[in-house]
């Protein structure tokens, strides 16, 4: 199973979408892919699907979600939805309750190793901060860029939230302006002034509620610059075009304003 939570949240089995229409069923399914291979208790998603209080049926409608997840997996699969105790062993085929696990007291969602975008970010990320921590700026700039790259908008776009998936959305990012503050330290140790002028320009165009110091860094790294291009939208975009030696998600950005 391949996930992609930074941006819009994106579940596949198999190349197959699985993400539900119904919000709540897809608030659920988030939450359990923010705690993929870990068993989540009934009583957190309880909590996250009414964290004013649940009504006397919350465990009737928690099976109802479950067992839609379940139809959108099978049939990714091929198979027939909701099989019999015991058909996958006979059949030798994987089913959804295999990758949809009922547990003592909640349920988990097995992965099978597959890709996901929130783990490759971690790791380049990591090999960034490290590459900061011997002074090879360079390495550094370069893996922190492909973290950076993996972001196609705010975690988890789409999705109602309530307390949980709010929880992990915020520590999500939190590291993502951890990432940026490095990769902007690594830009600036290297001297790469047109590149960090063109990748805050672009950072800023594609995300909202950026912390100022972003938009103020821009305007003091191009004195006398068309100050649009220290706000979100086209006129910022086009602005880091004109900076030139625009990274690739700026020219993704770009491109698709077009």
């Amino acid at each position: 199973m391949d996930l992609k939570v930074l941006g819009l949240l994106d579940v596949r089995e198999g190349g197959t979408p699985i993400v539900p229409t119904s919000a709540p069923a897809r608030q659920l399914l988030a939450l359990l892919v923010a705690h993929a291979d870990h068993l989540v208790p009934t009583a957190v998603l309880t909590q996250e699907l009414w964290p004013e209080g649940a009504p006397p049926h919350a465990r009737h409608v928690i099976e109802t979600h479950v067992r839609q997840l379940r139809e959108l997996i099978d049939a990714a699969l091929g198979v027939h939805p909701e099989p019999v105790a015991g058909a996958t062993a006979a059949s030798g085929r994987r089913t959804a309750r295999d990758i949809l696990v009922s547990l003592s007291g909640g349920y988990q969602l097995h992965t099978g190793g597959g890709a996901c975008d929130l783990r490759l970010f971690l790791r380049a990320a990591g090999a960034g901060y490290r590459a900061m921590e011997v002074e090879d700026y360079t390495t550094a700039a370069e893996r922190l860029s492909e973290a950076l790259e993996l972001w196609a908008g705010d975690p988890y776009t789409g999705v109602v939230t309530g307390p949980h998936l709010r929880t992990h959305i915020a520590r999500l990012q939190q590291s993502r302006l951890r990432a940026l503050d490095q990769w902007v330290e690594a830009q600036r140790r290297l001297g790469r002034r047109h590149e960090l002028y063109a990748g805050l320009s672009a950072f800023l165009s594609r995300f909202g509620g950026s912390p100022p110091r972003y938009a103020v860094m821009v305007a003091d790294l191009v004195p006398g610059a068309d100050r649009a291009a220290v706000r979100p939208g086209p006129a910022g975009r086009a602005a880091a075009a004109r900076a030139g030696t625009v990274p690739h998600s700026a020219r993704r950005t770009l491109a698709a304003s077009r």
